[in-house]
């Protein structure tokens, strides 16, 4: 249970029983006790006793003083001639008459039960009398029904000061021992301990950070092992071209070659391994500016179809001189624009345009076409290299992955790992379509 619903138990625990009791009472009182209130019968039923002095108005104004006594008193109204118009104390009988004397007699008489009023209520000159006769107030008070009794709410002042010290020792425990384990958890963390699993009970706050935490464990875990994973593969594919600049090296220096044509076979080995050692040096560096969000910022509205009209016109030059041929289809309206980082897309293309030159035999045509269908504009960039085998498809953009095709012979396969970067960095799509020795095609699919 979270500490915060225990935290409301224990408030409403403490303040809704009483609330609750007082409104019981409160409506016990108003409800169950209303019989007690003087009601005087109406005019119409004692107009046989009243004579034209008493008018209804008077009778009525009579009524309503009556109302306004103390519950459980007793009355009796007198008119003029002291006849007894109504009457609930038993000395006093309606229709009959009583004399001065006799109402001065009975409110003087020593009985130390009652209390008496005699009040003169004037109308038209013609006097009405009202007797009332209530106990005294500590008797009133004694003697009036307790709808909850002492025992009862004394047995509930326990049952409640119980009830607080239960919860708060059971939200304290809870907090406590969530804090612990929460203690624990990160020091383990902070001690490198990341293999073993964090013990998670209950469902309250600190529990539920404590998950977190173990989410950020197994995170951590498994970015360790991506890191090792990244140095074991950048340290293997470097290895590789080092070891046969180092060996051509050393067969120049000790003459090992020693006609003209093997030393330039060797020396053309040396400078091919060298170029391919800076284009991996190239892709491992921009592979960590974007890991560590270097080339982060705001993205800007861009017009794209002058955006790739810049990019074929600057990597044309470079493409031939591989010995390809860079063609461009691109049909996009002149006003349409994309939230874009031209830097990022431009090096995304640029990777894709790479790998098709790097996969392709020279004197090949790479083709990047530009189209919208619907709401999404398509960027794709295509070859007629040897294509992809089909159970590569799904693992091309992963980080040092190597599949059985050869075009995944050559460099660290960091570059479509770039580009689906970008594209997941943008929240746009990349795809792959592939044929074997036929066609490669890359889809970048922007929405718009």
């Amino acid at each position: 249970m979270k500490i915060k619903t225990q935290a409301s138990f224990l408030v409403a625990g403490i303040v809704l029983p009483p609330l609750l009791i007082i409104l019981i009472n409160i409506v016990y009182q108003q409800f169950f006790s209303s019989r007690d209130i003087i009601e005087l019968p109406s005019y119409e039923d004692i107009s046989a006793l009243i004579d034209e002095s008493i008018s209804v108005q008077d009778w009525e104004a009579v009524t309503r003083f009556a109302g306004r006594s103390e519950r459980n008193t007793e009355i009796a109204v007198f008119r003029d001639d002291y006849l007894v118009l109504y009457s609930t104390i038993e000395n006093f009988i309606s229709g009959h008459y009583a004399s001065i004397e006799r109402i001065m007699s009975f409110i003087s008489t020593k009985d130390n039960q009652y209390e008496y009023t005699f009040i003169t209520r004037n109308h038209d000159d013609k006097p009405v009398y009202v007797l009332n006769r209530l106990k005294p107030r500590e008797i009133r008070q004694r003697m009036m029904p307790l709808f909850i009794p002492a025992v009862f709410i004394i047995f509930f002042i326990i049952l409640l000061a119980v009830f607080a010290v239960c919860m708060s020792i059971i939200i304290t425990r809870t907090i406590t021992h969530s804090v612990q384990v929460l203690d624990d958890a990160t020091k383990r963390i902070a001690e490198g301990e990341l293999d073993l699993p964090l013990d998670v009970k209950g469902s309250n706050e600190i529990t539920s950070l404590t998950n977190s935490l173990n989410k950020m464990r197994i995170a951590l875990k498994e970015e360790e092992l991506r890191r090792s994973r990244f140095i074991m593969g950048v340290t293997h594919d470097l290895k590789t071209p080092l070891a046969l600049i180092k060996g051509y090296a050393e067969a120049i220096e000790d003459d090992i070659t020693e006609d003209p044509v093997s030393r330039s076979n060797a020396a053309q080995i040396i400078t091919t391994k060298a170029d391919q050692l800076e284009s991996m040096i190239n892709d491992l560096i921009d592979f960590v500016r974007m890991e560590t969000g270097e080339w982060r910022k705001k993205l800007e509205k861009t017009g794209i179809k002058a955006f790739l009209e810049n990019l074929v016109n600057t990597l044309s030059i470079d493409v031939r001189l591989f010995q390809h041929e860079l063609k461009s289809d691109i049909n996009l309206p002149e006003n349409l624009y994309v939230q874009m980082d031209e830097r990022l897309l431009y090096r995304a293309l640029e990777n894709l345009i790479n790998n098709a030159i790097r996969y392709t035999p020279p004197g090949s045509v790479i083709n990047l076409t530009a189209s919208m269908t619907d709401t999404q504009l398509k960027i794709t960039v295509s070859d007629n290299g040897p294509g992809i085998e089909k159970e590569d498809i799904p693992h091309v953009f992963e980080m040092f992955y190597r599949g059985s095709s050869s075009r995944r012979e050559q460099g660290m396969g960091l570059g479509l790992a770039i580009v689906k970067w970008v594209t997941d960095y943008h929240l746009w799509s990349i795809s792959v379509a592939s044929e074997k020795d036929k066609e490669t095609s890359f889809i970048i699919t922007i929405n718009v």
